[in-house]
């Protein structure tokens, strides 16, 4: 079983996402690409203090066409406007490597960001309709899937996020 969804379900997702952050006080922005195509994602930014530098955490929440899921894509970069390398990102993230085969949990991946034809870090959508059905997160008329895979995986990088999305 897979689970998916279209892409006007998911642009009801993050305008839902967007609602919640505002009301929380959350910093989620919903920026419009294409209104025209309908064409819209989910950016926070943050700033924090890291090994004596302040680092700036961007994160996109994006809809991938071919999987048809959301995508989490990020960078981190320092004071300097240099952007963390590989094993940064997964030092930062405190990505445990699995005994047995040593490989990582999470594959991050480094490519063009397919908006800002930029260089970023995304966790494949290969994996996101499977995560979502072993964990019984499959979409619903009800439910807010993105919401669900985005608390699923920003959790699993140790990232907050605030219970209360799911009761407000």
């Amino acid at each position: 079983m897979s689970a998916s969804i279209p892409r006007s379900v998911f642009n009801n997702n993050i305008r839902e996402i967007y609602s919640k952050s505002v009301k929380l006080g959350d910093n989620w922005n919903l920026v419009a690409f294409d209104q025209n195509q309908d064409i819209f994602y989910l950016e926070k930014k943050e700033q924090q203090l890291y090994q004596s530098d302040i680092i700036t955490i961007v994160y996109h929440v994006i809809y991938s066409e071919s999987y048809s899921v959301p995508v989490l894509y990020l960078n981190i970069s320092k004071s300097n406007g240099s952007i963390f390398k590989y094993d940064e990102i997964y030092s930062f993230f405190n990505l445990l490597k699995l005994d047995n085969d040593q490989e990582p949990i999470f594959i991050l991946t480094q490519q063009e960001h397919p908006i800002l034809f930029k260089p970023f870090y995304f966790m494949h959508p290969c994996k996101t309709s499977q995560w979502m059905s072993h964990t019984k997160l499959g979409p619903s008329e009800n439910l807010n899937f993105t919401l669900k895979w985005l608390s699923f995986v920003l959790s699993s990088l140790y990232v907050p996020f605030d219970i209360k999305y799911a009761l407000i």
